[in-house]
């Protein structure tokens, strides 16, 4: 922005265009405008003029140097005048600040300021004022990087947390700077800057309670700066300044944006412990009219719970030398980012960002698991997903699942016809008094090349996949849309529902993201708890046997899934992990035990699924499943168990079916409806 630009928008500012496009400005005015240029810009307004002048090819006339010192003399004389009242008004004899903070101390710049202010007067006589909204107007000036020297502060911005003289500043400013500096001394720098973290923390905690309680985590808005002169929040802990609250509104932007997985599912807050949720089913009421007492009709009300477990975080970051190495990494790789963090943004953001996708990956395909005392136990088992309650409400005889060997699981070249199976299952299993029109369809986001692939084979290859009708979105020769889901990794997991029914538990919103923040010895300790689940509100009947719920057939069901599970081979005593989380055994030529399920991973759940009691696949209490209840020996068609990884390479059990009486192990579940 050069000197005329500058200027146009303090006239803009001071509502003085009118004024200068009549040259009638008058001596305060003019001390307005100089007043308002250094505050604006934090530059004195003779210094840029000087600068212009030098590449002014056009140097300006002995007629409008006169000119320009004849108009503003007056303009010093007021001021000077000002001054000594101000001293003659003191008791102590000592002068007050005047009006004008900088004057042109010479002819030269007078004529510079009024030749600029001139050329601009005339510019816009030619064009119509800019119609520029006032909330425009009132952060136009407004930049990541602030407008003080670089010399003295990081980015520009004038605030001890950026000053020049600490070593993660300098560092931030010239990575290569780095090279000529001794090792850090974890004594006095290092302490220093774990105290700035600590601080800027607390500040940030505290923006982020005050964008939430007055409705303003919108992360486009934030991004944008829109709240940026909002200081409530901040001012205590010592950052008022306008620059620094932007930064964290772009900081707390760049980790709402990751946050994804609600545009799918809603939040629902408040739950502390258990909620429930009451759906009413009603027979039969109306009938032919005749007289007497012929009643007709009844309600049941049944309830849904959801349910929320503890989680937290508690991390370490540090020695300073460590810190200093990956931060110079971040500057050497993040070349493009528009914005450029200092050391201790860095350590917060990216420790707020890991957290953020670590809870939309537990989302989706997390369960809860008690942890080992001692032990840090895996991101995926802090609270329970999507996947794992919808499998929980299968299991507690809630939903019946469609299950057809076309769609357990589908390839990158049959995956169309799979679905497409799927869907056409569940229209055929709605009753009468069913509709489909507000369901949707989930599909794993991961193998979408592999449908359009697909489509195009079987459609065409000019296909149009553009526009909410379009083949990507809509299931081809039907009305049925898609939702294309995140974090399934390769699972063929499928289900139909109604968007708002699943919703994601919560207690209090953004609990997760206060993270606090503790200076200890050479190390930074940062931690934060907070809670979180999975529910539906509506599911269907509920019913207290697999042969009941059959028997209803999907009747007053919402929720409609596949169950995407693997057959095992005949004789298999070793389960791949590899093609999938759900097993399931066929008839044995002879009996057979399964003693390992290799290649598993941790932080999910395995289920083994009796398909056939002929020799059923059988789990003894020994080797890596030691630590079951007791051995696994299914009895009848359905029976299961559901087993996960512990620290110590062994499996441990979730629940378990056998002779369809399902148990659940409260001991490592104490939280989940059934435990208690």
């Amino acid at each position: 922005m050069n000197v005329k630009e500058r200027l146009q928008t303090v006239l803009q500012k001071l509502g003085l265009v009118d004024k200068a496009k009549a040259s009638t400005l008058s001596n305060a005015d003019w001390q307005a405008i100089v007043n308002s240029y250094k505050l604006e810009y934090k530059s004195t307004l003779q210094e840029d003029m000087a600068a212009d002048q030098e590449a002014n090819t056009n140097p300006l006339s002995q007629e409008a140097l006169n000119q320009a010192q004849a108009t503003l003399q007056s303009i010093f004389q007021t001021a000077s005048q000002g001054a000594e009242g101000a001293e003659g008004a003191d008791g102590e004899g000592e002068q007050k600040p005047v009006a004008v903070t900088e004057a042109p101390a010479t002819p030269e710049g007078v004529a510079q300021l009024a030749q600029s202010v001139q050329s601009l007067v005339a510019e816009m006589k030619n064009q119509a004022t800019a119609d520029i909204p006032v909330a425009t107007l009132s952060s136009s000036n407004l930049q990541f990087n602030g407008p003080g020297t670089t010399a003295k502060f990081l980015f520009g911005i004038e605030n001890a947390m950026f000053s020049m003289n600490t070593r993660w500043n300098r560092i931030a400013a010239d990575p290569r700077s780095a090279l000529s500096m001794n090792d850090p001394d974890e004594e006095e720098e290092g302490v220093a800057f774990r105290k700035e973290a600590v601080n800027f923390s607390k500040s940030l905690q505290k923006r982020y309670s005050y964008l939430h309680n007055n409705g303003m985590l919108d992360a486009k808005r934030l991004a944008a700066g829109d709240f940026s002169t909002n200081y409530e929040g901040v001012e205590k802990a010592g950052v008022g300044q306008q620059y620094i609250v932007l930064r964290q509104d772009a900081l707390i932007a760049r980790v709402l944006m990751k946050r994804d997985l609600t545009q799918y599912f809603p939040v629902r807050y408040g739950i502390q412990d258990r909620d429930l949720v009451f759906s009413a089913f009603f027979n039969e009421l109306s009938q032919a009219y005749q007289t007497g007492e012929i009643w007709k009709g009844s309600m049941k009300i049944e309830n849904e719970m959801g349910h929320v477990d503890d989680a937290m975080i508690k991390m370490k970051f540090g020695p300073m030398k460590e810190l200093e190495r990956m931060f110079i990494a971040y500057l050497n790789k993040e070349g493009s980012d528009p914005i450029k963090w200092s050391m201790i943004e860095f350590c917060i953001l990216n420790s707020l960002e890991t957290a953020q996708v670590e809870q939309n990956k537990r989302r989706m395909r997390g369960i809860y698991v008690k942890p080992e005392a001692g032990v840090a136990g895996s991101y995926l088992t802090a609270s329970t997903g999507v996947i794992y309650t919808l499998i929980r409400y299968y299991h507690e005889n809630k939903i019946l699942l469609h299950d057809d060997d076309a769609y357990r699981s589908y390839t990158s070249s049959n995956m169309l016809d799979s679905i497409q199976e799927f869907v056409g299952d569940v229209v055929s299993s709605c009753t009468e008094d069913m509709e489909l029109d507000q369901h949707v369809l989930y599909l794993n986001k991961t193998h979408q090349p592999w449908w359009i692939k697909n489509v195009r084979a079987k459609y065409g290859k000019d296909t149009d996949f553009a526009g909410p009708t379009g083949y990507l979105n809509v299931v081809p020769d039907t009305n049925q849309r898609i939702v294309w889901l995140p974090y399934l990794g390769q699972s063929t997991f499928m289900f139909m529902d109604i968007p708002g029914n699943i919703q994601l538990l919560e207690y209090v919103p953004g609990e997760m993201l206060a993270i606090k923040v503790k200076e200890d010895m050479e190390m930074v300790k940062a931690w934060s708890t907070w809670k979180e689940g999975c529910a539906a509100a509506f599911t269907g009947r509920r019913f207290d046997t697999p042969a009941k719920l059959a028997a209803n057939k999907y009747e007053w069901q919402q929720i409609f899934m596949n169950k995407p599970c693997e057959a095992l081979a005949d004789g298999a005593t070793t389960i791949d992990a590899s093609k999938g989380f759900w097993h399931v055994s066929t008839s044995n030529t002879a009996a057979t035990t399964i003693t390992d399920i290799t290649d598993a991973k941790a932080g999910v759940a395995y289920i083994i699924e009796c398909g056939n009691t002929t020799n059923a696949s059988k789990i003894a209490k020994t080797g890596k499943f030691d630590s079951i209840t007791e051995a696994y020996t299914p009895t009848a068609v359905g029976d299961y168990i559901m087993v996960i990884l512990d620290s110590k390479g062994k499996f441990i059990e979730l629940e378990r079916c056998v002779g369809s009486v399902r148990k659940v192990n409260a001991l490592v579940q104490p939280n989940i409806p059934g435990a208690r």
